[in-house]
């Protein structure tokens, strides 16, 4: 097939995806792949090189159906942010990469928080609150338990600079990726401050140069053209971190926009003109992919393994549709039955931290069937959306990843939230927004929000009054059980 295409490639957590995408961000052609995470105890690590393998040939299976690299006019990646993606001075990685859920520095960050005044410093630096995962964390963590690897690290890259040095050669950074526990997000700029308090002065030299989104940043070597199919000199935009390409690829770029990407992760974003530090003591503030822009993230620990693990339970000879169906026959509130979605066995971290946070029924009587119990597993993540939304106002909310494919769950979750949804018919979010950023880069667009005004306009989903009543009587309870349990957890 002829034409001229934008590659995006999406590198998530669970899975890797390249999607060609035309100049109005129709998906044409994708390709995926699992990836191959090790999860140990509370350890979640991924092999460097194996990753660029399932990316490089999810990019060459892509290129294959489009006929030739030559069709490609312009990549960019985005990919999971945070963890520890440390190489050496050959290019070379100094050890597996730590992901964002792992959970060794857990005791790290409680030791921390004993220091309010440093807690404090460095939420006015980030705008974000430490967790286990944070790039930051990770490297105190290193330092103090694995010296040889942090002596022997010569730069600091993100999921997505790896991939992009193994596609240009260059190593460099982005303004997104960087913000959430290494910059100083007023002035977008790394601060000696913030790693003279982590007791990492000297390693403020690992951070990279750095670009803005959808600037140039490379184009394809020799050798990753062998690998690929892609044409050598192809041009590549920074990209960003995942949670800010899909809000970017959805158009949520607007003062008072918010996006839900629920897939593994529930990401809650809400787009702002003006830096705003306190809005959520769990959340952490990034740069948008307009630069201007803030975007206060809340990113759950888990949203999709909730369904997956209550349709294990009850439903694994049913299609989801059919369940769905039957799901609607269930009142709102499930006659009193409430749902906690805490599944991961890292606890929760956003709108709340705790280690200890489980998922839990509240409200079980005889008449708790299997569907009743589904809706609630439904509503509970509704309702962990509407907590991680407390105080932010948001204006409307757009809709990402495998669970807003779910009709059934879209008009749920604006009916709990009481705003209007927009769905897109496109599906690859992350990857649409990583193809503005590279069309964008080129001159294609002239930038991002023309770039998204030439993309087809999203579904609009209007809640229901009555049903919006229903499910802020119900959020009351489902918040006070939190709370009250909260205690219990952390101990």
């Amino acid at each position: 097939m002829t034409g001229e295409f934008l590659l995006g490639v999406d590198v998530g957590t669970s899975r890797v995806k390249s999607v060609l995408f035309d100049f109005n961000g129709r998906e044409l052609f994708s390709a995926w792949r699992e990836t191959h995470v090790k999860n140990v105890g509370n350890r979640s690590e991924i092999d460097m090189n194996d990753l660029w393998d399932d990316v490089s040939q999810t990019i060459k299976d892509v290129v294959n159906q489009a006929g030739s690299g030559s069709n490609v006019k312009a990549i960019a990646v985005s990919g999971q942010g945070e963890g520890l993606w440390l190489i050496d001075g050959s290019g070379m990685p100094v050890g597996p990469a730590i992901l964002w859920n792992d959970n060794r520095a857990g005791e790290l960050v409680e030791t921390l928080k004993k220091k309010p005044d440093m807690i404090k410093t460095i939420r006015r630096i980030t705008g974000s609150s430490l967790f286990p995962g944070a790039t930051s964390v990770l490297l105190c963590w290193l330092r103090d338990h694995e010296p040889e690897k942090f002596e022997k690290a010569k730069k600091l890259l993100f999921c997505k600079d790896w991939i992009r040095f193994k596609l240009t050669g260059t190593v460099s950074t982005d303004v997104t990726d960087t913000s959430t526990s290494l910059l100083d997000i007023n002035r977008r700029e790394p601060t000696t401050e913030l790693f003279e308090l982590l007791g990492i002065g000297n390693k403020i030299s690992l951070l990279p140069q750095s670009f803005m989104p959808a600037e140039h940043a490379g184009v394809v070597t020799k050798k990753a053209a062998e690998i690929t199919g892609l044409t050598q000199g192809t041009p590549v935009a920074a990209g960003a971190f995942d949670v800010a390409a899909t809000a970017a690829g959805c158009g949520a770029i607007k003062d008072g926009d918010a996006c839900v990407i629920l897939g593994t992760t529930g990401g809650t974003v809400v787009v702002s003109d003006v830096f705003r530090p306190d809005v959520n003591a769990c959340s952490g503030t990034e740069v948008h992919v307009v630069p201007s822009q803030i975007i206060t993230v809340s990113a759950t620990m888990a949203a999709t393994p909730n369904l997956n693990w209550i349709y294990n339970l009850f439903h694994k000879d049913r299609d989801f549709i059919d369940v769905e169906a039957d799901l609607e026959t269930i009142p709102a509130g499930c006659n009193g039955l409430i749902y906690h979605p805490y599944i991961s066995a890292s606890g929760e971290r956003a709108p709340f931290y705790s280690p200890g946070a489980r998922a839990q029924f509240s409200g079980i009587d005889g008449t708790s069937d299997p569907l009743t119990m589904t809706r609630a597993v439904y509503e509970g993540v509704a309702f962990s959306i509407k907590d991680c939304l407390k105080g932010q106002n948001p204006k409307r909310l757009f809709l990402a990843g495998g669970g807003a494919r779910s009709p059934f769950w879209r008009n749920l979750i604006a009916n709990c939230t009481g705003l209007p949804i927009f769905i897109s018919k496109e599906v690859e979010m992350c990857a649409r927004g990583s193809a503005l950023m590279a069309g964008t880069a080129v001159g294609i667009f002239p930038d991002i929000e023309t770039a998204i005004n030439s993309m087809v306009a999203p579904t609009r989903i209007d809640p229901v009054a009555d049903q919006v009543a229903i499910y802020n009587e119900i959020f009351k309870k489902y918040d006070h059980i939190k709370n009250q349990m909260i205690p219990v957890w952390n101990s």
